[in-house]
């Protein structure tokens, strides 16, 4: 028997870090898609509308408010979607599956001619990066150790800033190219799902359960099942808020900081503010690497409930530091490290805590609809906070509205119940 003491990556099997490396990397390519088009949308929308879509009163932001929209309903339809199929086929069939289509889609965005052929393409490449992450994190939860999880759990959001880290160094290489060559590295992904079909099967914790379930009913059963009684139901709509609250705020800092860098740098070449921005974006995950990995920790020290509501406290501070104080370029690039640590870092609780509230035989429809189906509530955000920009001349009073939703998360984590030291649910 292991000892309690051992390092964490000692506990692990072989194939245990095969599942883990898989479930990451399938997450890194996630999050390198979503930050390809975070650095592409600006030189994109010059394309469509010329540069006076950022002059005074242009709709440039808020073009790129509605894309990003459309593609957070992508992301909540595709969670929605693949989560129940990963507890109907498997968590390995659904992981190849939604990862070709990403791959697909990116790949495809060379060819979009108009801002509403780009908003559809980043909706269907969204349908397969939201079905992804329930499938991965619901095979991590279930091939690795209870006593592993926290720590696996920094390591797998770790993602999250080692994929944006290489979608600027892309940026940064192709800065004198068209934007469009930067979403044909975006299909490299594919090649992850031969890994997948050849190394990784399905979690015998899964198939115990779906044997002892059966099939009869399908999605709608699964559905049923999982809104059907307490405390599961509960456990469904608290997760769903805190889950909102944490991947908006993190969402809309990350989308808008290029846009903060522009403005910070006014009269510069296209060429120099691309690399600014590619700059800003790697400083930013150096700040998200350290969280990722010190927030589960902080999980398992003083409990889920309490480090979710530190975490929710502390991010509207650090998020008015960077906007409505106006710290300028070299400002934003001191207080963009906080907002990875505090913002981002705290998404790396969502795959520890999620899965301790759901049962195995619904586990990824429970955290599908939580992580995912949450990015409803969502869409109107981005196309609010384009639109304030627009109208009021200033991107940070646009940002720093995303303080405001941080509220909701204290609000959640009262009622949230805390799974620390806990077994997972069968």
């Amino acid at each position: 028997m292991q000892g309690r003491g051992e390092a964490w990556w000692r506990q692990l099997s072989g194939y245990q870090w095969t599942v883990l490396a898989v479930a990451w990397l399938g997450w890194v390519f996630d999050v390198f898609d979503t930050s390809l088009f975070f650095l592409a949308k600006q030189p994109m929308v010059q394309e469509f509308f010329g540069k006076e879509a950022y002059a005074p009163g242009g709709r440039g932001t808020v073009v790129e408010g509605i894309i990003l929209g459309c593609f957070y309903a992508g992301w909540a339809v595709g969670g929605l979607i693949f989560g129940i199929l990963a507890d109907r086929w498997g968590r390995a069939r659904t992981m190849i599956l939604t990862i070709l289509l990403y791959s697909l889609f990116t790949g495809l965005t060379w060819f979009v001619q108009t801002w509403e052929q780009m908003a559809a393409v980043r909706f269907l490449t969204a349908l397969g990066i939201g079905g992804e992450w329930a499938a991965g994190t619901a095979l991590i939860a279930e091939v690795l150790p209870n006593r592993t999880r926290a720590m696996a759990a920094g390591f797998l959001q770790s993602a999250a800033a080692i994929g944006p880290v290489l979608a600027a160094l892309a940026n940064l290489a192709l800065k004198d190219h068209s934007w469009r060559w930067l979403f044909l590295v975006g299909i490299a992904p594919a090649l992850l799902t031969l890994v997948i079909r050849w190394k990784v099967r399905e979690p015998e914790r899964w198939t115990q359960a779906l044997g002892q379930a059966g099939t009869k009913g399908g999605a709608l059963q699964t559905l049923r099942e999982l809104f059907g009684s307490q405390p599961w139901r509960r456990h469904a709509w608290l997760a769903l808020a805190m889950a909102v609250v944490g991947i908006l705020g993190a969402s809309n800092i990350s989308y808008w900081l290029p846009n903060l860098v522009k403005e910070a740098s006014p009269g510069l070449a296209d060429e120099a503010v691309r690399a600014r921005q590619s700059y800003a974006q790697m400083i930013l995950h150096l700040g998200t690497i350290v969280g990722v990995f010190l927030f589960p920790a902080l999980c398992d020290r003083i409990g889920r409930r309490s480090a979710f509501a530190w975490a929710f406290a502390l991010t509207p501070v650090v998020v008015a530091l960077a906007t409505f104080a106006k710290p300028g370029y070299a400002g934003l690039l001191m207080v963009a490290p906080l907002m990875g640590f505090t913002a981002i870092g705290l998404t790396s609780g969502f795959p520890l805590y999620f899965p301790e509230l759901f049962p195995t035989r619904f586990r990824a429809t429970g955290m599908g609809f939580a992580y995912n189906t949450g990015r409803i509530l969502q869409v109107p955000w981005p196309i609010l906070t384009g639109w304030i920009i627009a109208s009021l001349g200033g991107v940070g009073v646009g940002v720093g509205l995303t303080a405001l939703v941080y509220l909701a998360g204290l609000a959640a984590v009262a009622f949230a119940p805390e799974t620390r030291g806990r077994p997972l649910p069968d």
